[in-house]
């Protein structure tokens, strides 16, 4: 029966075993496998820090199915996937705490309540029997099916309530009456009253959800629902770092314009004159740059040597290879990347980092990474200089290639990079990192509606 289902363990059990990326969803169930379909809106015994109750299945079971799909994919990335598959998401502060349980990292969780079901049904009980129904309708109890008998039904709380239907047409029904109507009972003959111009009731869920997902209140960020941001005479945006501004980018799917005083930002109610016509910039149709280590290091598995070779061609030869051979290294070298594209496109690596003030960093979309800081030391980017590489990361996708027997430097960790790991000794499995590549980089340059040919 569904009371003795444990969702958050199925769930578990499919992503540990590797069977998650099978499941599938239709618009009222996720279906983790043949046997085993739940109910998208039920909710679980994990608790949400945000104060929002328990989470439902279909928060769960997205974010477990998507960070399978795309382990290292940023959480602002995961929130514009959500949305787009119109399922709710999970809160960036519960995000870590969940995964480290669903993938095993943890045996359990704090957030995890054992003093309520790990399976609360949104959905109403049929009795099976004459006299269930019966007794259904006499005393309003639901009728467990397991035990044959009457389960509890549970109290109303602050956070049940908080779950229940926003809509408050009702309200503005009644505050939309004609005055003098007084007490005079209405029919349904009557014409309809029309509610009162009012926004403030309106889009609650998107309120909320830009509340949890910005980390801070997002009428600071100056966001009005469904029409960009403000700007004139009214709340003009603050000052956002890149990485803010990508995020907040992310979170709302609305480009943000750097603006002055002089230059309004689109006000709510009204379209933006430019939405239609994309700013054009020095990126417009250029080739993109990736750049590889200028070094020769034993943990340095890309350079000039053979990096292009291998985002042309599949196939990882190391780089000493060449050395040993007496290839001379060059500087730049330009690709056709045919992965996914008919005609070729081209793409120029490179070891040569352009200077501080240069245009072409608008170009650079990759970097290979060496797992030193000071390789970033003269990077255009908020922090680079003293280490800080998030606005860094954010303009530019990151990648840290490594064999699978080796341990990556501590600080990999704390970078938002991809890692490329290869077998040492066997090279069939190097199509696979070939395409993980790609993939992150197109989804990088789309999130970031670059404007370059690629």
């Amino acid at each position: 029966g569904a009371g003795a289902m444990d969702p958050l363990r199925l769930i578990r059990d499919a992503v540990i075993g590797g069977t998650i990326g099978g499941s599938t969803f239709d618009d009222t169930h996720v279906h983790i496998d043949e046997r085993h379909s739940l109910p998208r809106k039920s909710t679980t015994n994990y608790k949400a820090k945000m104060g929002k109750g328990y989470l439902t299945i279909e928060q769960i079971w997205f974010l477990a199915k998507s960070t399978s799909a795309n382990p290292k994919a940023a959480h602002p990335a995961y929130l514009k996937e959500a949305l787009a598959a119109k399922f709710a998401a999970v809160s960036l502060v519960d995000r870590k705490d969940l995964l480290d349980f669903l993938t095993g990292k943890t045996d359990t969780s704090a957030n995890i309540d054992l003093n309520v079901p790990a399976f609360t049904d949104v959905q109403v009980d049929v009795p099976r029997d004459e006299e269930g129904a019966k007794r259904s309708r006499e005393d309003g109890a639901a009728y467990d099916e397991e035990s044959a008998r009457p389960r509890a039904r549970p109290l109303h709380t602050r956070n049940s309530a908080l779950q229940c239907d926003k809509s408050f047409g009702a309200v503005l029904g009644f505050f939309g009456a004609a005055e003098g109507s007084g007490s005079k009972p209405k029919t349904v003959e009557e014409p309809k009253i029309a509610p009162l111009k009012s926004t403030r009731f309106e889009d609650v869920d998107t309120r909320e959800f830009y509340r949890a997902q910005l980390g801070r209140d997002f009428t600071d960020l100056g966001i009005v629902e469904n029409a960009g941001f403000l700007g004139g005479n009214r709340k003009v945006l603050p000052e956002l770092s890149a990485a803010e501004q990508a995020r907040a980018e992310a979170v709302t799917g609305h480009k943000i314009e750097k603006s002055g005083t002089d230059k309004a930002l689109p006000v709510a109610g009204r379209a933006s004159r430019s939405s239609t016509k994309p700013r054009e910039d020095y990126a417009k149709g250029k080739t993109p740059i990736i750049l590889v280590p200028a070094g020769f290091g034993s943990k340095v598995l890309f350079n000039m040597y053979n990096a292009a070779r291998f985002l042309q061609e599949e196939t990882l030869v190391t780089w000493d290879t060449y050395h040993k051979r007496g290839d001379k290294k060059a500087t730049r070298l330009d690709i056709k990347r045919r992965y996914k594209r008919s005609p070729s496109v081209k793409y120029r690596v490179t070891d040569e980092v352009p200077s501080r003030d240069s245009k072409d960093w608008q170009c650079v979309v990759a970097v290979f990474v060496s797992g030193k800081a000071w390789q970033f030391k003269d990077w255009p980017f908020k922090g680079a200089d003293e280490g800080d590489l998030v606005e860094t990361f954010a303009k530019v996708r990151g990648f840290y290639a490594q064999y699978d027997t080796e341990t990556p430097a501590d600080v990999i960790k704390t970078w938002n990079v991809q890692t490329l790991r290869f077998q040492k000794n066997v090279r069939h499995g190097d199509r696979a990192q070939f395409e993980q590549f790609w993939n992150e980089v197109d989804k990088h340059l789309e999130l970031n509606r670059s404007q370059l040919k690629y």
